[in-house]
């Protein structure tokens, strides 16, 4: 019979047992055979780091007015406000304006400093800006770029732009206005993620978006019928009447709507109704682009506010020389009073001599006259706003 092993020692690798004779000096292989219990304990984990780079852009202006008179009254260089402003701001900069370049002394010179951080000598910030000089109406007088640059504490040009060419710019108001756009790569950040790949599976997305706008032009189950021209919309009074305060009303009075389960709509575009049906049933929309003016009238006459605030938004986004006239009509309109505020501020801006162009203005002229004596008060307001 052989002797047993005399075994000092064991453990476990990976799915062996390996068992150590210290006496023979000997070494063991077993295959070990795991239990349920130790299978359904094993918990596997992952983890992963990012490393990325987080940029930032910063846009300032910077407005001097009565500058032919500013320029001469100062002496050497003038710095802007610190920007962005707030002392927890962990990245901070300014403008340092010569109107006598100290170098070149027929120039102005423009400078970008880095204020915070404090940078060491050797240490870098890796950033690129542009710079545009204009008078009072936008007009560009020069503009300047610098991109891909390692920085210190700042860069520029002592030769930015003739002194002499610069006074007459800015002429007949008198006024520069210095816009600053950066763009810093900021800060390195490493992320460390974890998972448990012993997780549960996650839901589905939710398709009821998806799944209603089928009703848009469904057949099937409706219990109205939309009327417009030679379209039908089959459509769903429940819906209709928990979206809008005017549907509402409709179907819960004995009307002949109600009555006979149609609706007659002629006031509205069958495309537009289609596109308000959307957003009734799924609050999405997919032309706001191309009629938000007439889903913005569609709304209000159906007591949409949602709606309604949503394509005022676009129109005010939207808002150019072609349109504001237009604008400022349809404000009027639907008594839309802050509509109104940004539609003659912008004719009141540098472009009101475009707006005249417009088919909107001729429109606006001939249907709303007096929207003409609003737009020049507002105007002349805003010249005597700048001049003081």
């Amino acid at each position: 019979m052989k002797k047993p092993i005399e075994i000092k020692f064991g453990k476990a690798i990976g799915d062996h047992l390996v068992y150590f004779d210290c006496k023979n000096k000997k070494k063991f292989n077993y295959l070990r055979s795991r239990t349920m219990s130790e299978l359904n304990n094993v918990s596997v984990h992952e983890e992963k780091s990012v490393t990325s780079v987080r940029s930032s852009q910063y846009d300032y202006t910077w407005e001097i007015n009565n500058y032919s008179v500013w320029s001469t009254m100062v002496g050497g260089a003038q710095y802007s406000p610190v920007f962005p402003s707030g002392q927890d701001e962990p990245i901070q900069w300014q403008l340092k304006f010569e109107p006598k370049s100290s170098q070149k002394p027929a120039f102005a010179s423009l400078f970008v400093e880095l204020v915070v951080p404090i940078l060491e000598e050797d240490e870098k910030f890796v950033a690129s800006f542009e710079i545009t000089l204009e008078n009072f109406d936008g007009t560009t007088i020069v503009e300047k770029s610098c991109k891909g640059d390692e920085w210190n504490q700042g860069w520029g040009w002592y030769s930015l732009v003739e002194r002499e060419k610069l006074r007459h710019a800015v002429m007949p108001t008198d006024k520069l206005i210095i816009r600053c756009k950066i763009f810093a790569n900021t800060l390195i950040v490493t992320n460390t993620i974890k998972e448990n790949l012993k997780k549960l599976p996650e839901p589905l997305p939710s398709s009821l978006s998806k799944d209603y706008n089928t009703l848009v032009d469904g057949q099937k189950f409706g219990d109205v019928t939309i009327l417009i021209d030679d379209h039908r919309f089959l459509a769903y009074k429940g819906i209709l009447a928990a979206r809008s305060a005017v549907f509402a009303a409709m179907f819960e009075h004995q009307m002949q709507e109600t009555l006979e389960n149609c609706v007659t709509i002629s006031d509205v575009e069958p495309n537009v109704f289609k596109e308000l049906l959307r957003y009734i049933y799924t609050d999405e929309l997919s032309s706001l682009g191309t009629m938000a003016h007439s889903l913005y009238t569609a709304a209000d006459k159906y007591a949409m506010p949602t709606l309604k605030s949503r394509c005022r938004c676009h129109i005010l986004e939207k808002l150019n020389w072609e349109t504001a006239a237009e604008t400022l009509v349809l404000a009027e309109m639907h008594s839309d009073q802050e509509m109104k505020k940004h539609a003659l501020r912008f004719l009141s801006g540098s472009e009101a001599g475009k707006v005249t162009e417009s088919g909107g203005w001729k429109n606006m002229v001939r249907t709303h006259p007096y929207l003409v004596d609003e737009m020049v008060k507002a105007l002349a307001a805003c010249r005597i706003a700048e001049a003081e």
